[in-house]
Order: structure tokens, then sequence, then C-alpha cells
């Protein structure tokens, strides 16, 4: 069973091309699902208010404001945050071993480190003007909350070269997805 990581910048199309994959028949993990679905234990969510400062009370809102204007409290979430992560993939990768692909959704590839768990990487793009309008449909307030959210991750022209293969999803996603999956197998 050979996992493929998923990655790319903020409101790029990820979500598209992972059901896309989903529709071709392949099991997929989502870490963006994995997370929101943590959020739902008190335990997480306690201990998340305990170690962010300025978090009285657990609100996504609120943590997402403070995480993106404070780089500590975010290497604290991350500390929390990501080992459950993992753990999540493994069980994943573990219940599909017999596949012989699976899929992984991972917004912060590389910058998490979790690259080096992949035996190939796909990183999906699109134009920035694309992503400035898709992210607006998710309610991002302005202009300046899309490039906090930009300014903790890597450029995606940095993404893009660090990974084994790139999908435009504003163009012929679907082909490509087969076509790189015919090139993995």
């Amino acid at each position: 069973m050979r996992n493929i990581a998923v990655t790319g910048s903020f409101a790029s199309g990820k979500t598209y091309v992972i059901n896309c994959i989903k529709n071709l028949g392949y099991k997929v993990f989502s870490c963006d699902d994995y997370v929101k679905l943590l959020y739902q234990y008190k335990s997480i969510t306690a201990q998340i208010e305990q170690e962010i400062k300025g978090l009285k009370v657990f609100d996504k809102a609120k943590l997402a404001e403070i995480i993106y204007d404070d780089d500590k409290m975010r290497k604290k979430l991350e500390n929390i945050v990501h080992p459950l992560v993992r753990n999540g993939i493994k069980d994943f990768e573990f219940d599909n071993q017999n596949e012989n692909l699976v899929f992984t959704e991972v917004p912060l590839l590389f910058e998490s480190g979790f690259n080096e768990y992949f035996s190939k990487v796909i990183c999906v793009f699109c134009l920035e003007e694309t992503r400035w309008e898709r992210a607006k449909l998710r309610k991002i307030k302005d202009f300046d909350s899309f490039e906090k959210i930009k300014k903790i991750q890597l450029p995606q022209e940095v993404k893009m070269a660090r990974s084994d293969f790139v999908i435009n999803s504003e163009v012929d996603v679907e082909e490509k997805i087969i076509e790189i999956i015919n090139k993995i197998i």
C-alpha cells in the first residue's frame, strides 16, 4: 500500500481534487476533516484552551485569529494537534493496508514535516486571483485575513517545486488525476 499526499495552499482546490479521487474509488483521509473531528473532544479542546493564551473558551474563529497573529501560539497548537493527526493517518493506513493506493489530504504537508511519511506528493495549485475568490466563499473577512493565512504556509511555488506531481485545479482535473495515478502505478 502506498499513501499519496495531496497538498496545496489555502483555497487552491484540494477538496475538489480529493473528491475526484474518491469518485475514482480510492480511499481518502482528510487532515482537515480529522482536525474538525478532534475538536469535538472536550479533552482536546480543554488542552487547547489551557495552552493558547487569549482563548478562554474554545472557539475556532478566535483560535484562528490568535494563531495567525502569534507564531508561538501556532506552534503550541501544532504540538497538540499534529501528533494526533499523525496517529489518525497511521490508523487510516492500517485500516486500508490491502489497498494498492490511498490518498491523504495534508494542507501543511511540508510545513509540518509530514512529507517524509508519503511515497509521492501531489500539489494542487491555481491562480492567486482564483484563490482569493475561493477564500471569500469560505467567509474570509478581508484580504488581510487571507494574507495572514498565506503567511503561515509556504508559497504555492515552493510547494509545487517540492512535489512529485502538480495539478492545476482550474483545468482538466480528472484527466490529470488519472494520468498521475497511471504514472504512480
